[in-house]
């Protein structure tokens, strides 16, 4: 009996100096900037974005925000061509050319594994969030023949369906590696994820244009 309690003394002693060790640490602060490269059915969309919040006391744990978008500036060299039915025409054309755009923002949680005395950080992060994406009509077509609103043409012209709203959710790993010495803080890396849509859809798109694809990211990873 005497031996039981000796054990039970001994793990009490180094569990409480371990929680007290933990308690006198912090919690950290994250924020990574990345650009994107969606890898959409035969093209590649261009998006940009960020993730921040809080890290656990001990680093493993990240709770945040990610949130990228893929505006239509930078995707301007890409075109998506929409049909006109039924003898419908704009301006005299039967086919016009669209941009997109697409944004989400949801809620991340992420864990860390840090290797090569955290000079090195692998990340896995997960999260769930808002998807809004559509199609707009591009250059001199946002004049419009009659003076109507830009938005109401592009809404007649698709259907009813130019751009569209559904849940987003996202699963990837990313490495991030300590390239100057001086700032440990400060990590640069690159992720893939794998991206799921539920309930959106558009127009051209469909309900699977930003369905089951992979986005790679680049960025940097600045941690406190």
């Amino acid at each position: 009996m005497k031996k039981y309690r000796f054990f039970f003394f001994v793990f009490s002693f180094f569990y409480l100096q371990n929680a007290s060790a933990q308690s006198n640490e912090k919690l950290g602060f994250y924020f990574i900037p990345e650009y994107s490269a969606m890898l959409l059915e035969k093209h590649i969309g261009n998006a940009v974005g960020f993730n921040v919040g809080v890290s656990s006391k001990n680093r493993k744990w990240d709770f945040g925000l990610r949130y990228y978008g893929r505006s239509g500036p930078i995707n301007e060299h890409i075109e998506y061509p929409l049909k006109l039915q039924n003898g419908q025409d704009y301006k005299g054309k039967s086919v016009v050319q669209l941009g997109a755009d697409h944004g989400y923002i949801g809620l991340e949680g992420a864990y860390n594994i840090f290797l090569n005395k955290e000079k090195i950080r692998v990340r896995f992060p997960i999260s769930v969030g808002q998807l809004g994406a559509g199609f707009y009509l591009k250059d001199e077509d946002r004049i419009t023949p009659d003076g109507r609103r830009v938005s109401e043409w592009e809404d007649d012209l698709q259907g009813g369906e130019d751009a569209g709203f559904g849940i987003g959710a996202e699963a990837g790993a990313s490495i991030y590696f300590q390239l100057v010495e001086a700032l440990p803080e400060l990590k640069f890396g690159t992720g893939i994820h794998f991206g799921k849509t539920f309930g959106y859809r558009s127009f051209i798109g469909g309900d699977d244009f930003y369905d089951n694809k992979l986005r790679l990211s680049f960025g940097l990873n600045l941690g406190f």
